[in-house]
């Protein structure tokens, strides 16, 4: 019982990094597009993050 527990808690903390890993990602590769474009862009590209409740 306690070893299936300890291994949720992993397994869910494991997701909840490589979410978080993604993000990043995305918003680290914004930021080039965004420095490396000639023309300074103003609006800022939304960012779309799902939340699931749960």
């Amino acid at each position: 019982m306690k070893a299936m527990k300890r291994l949720l808690e992993r397994a869910k903390r494991s997701r909840k990094t490589q979410r978080l890993r993604q993000l990043l990602d995305r918003a680290i590769d914004r930021i080039r597009d965004t420095l490396a474009g000639p023309e300074p862009r103003l609006q800022p590209v939304p960012v779309r993050v799902k939340r699931r409740k749960g």
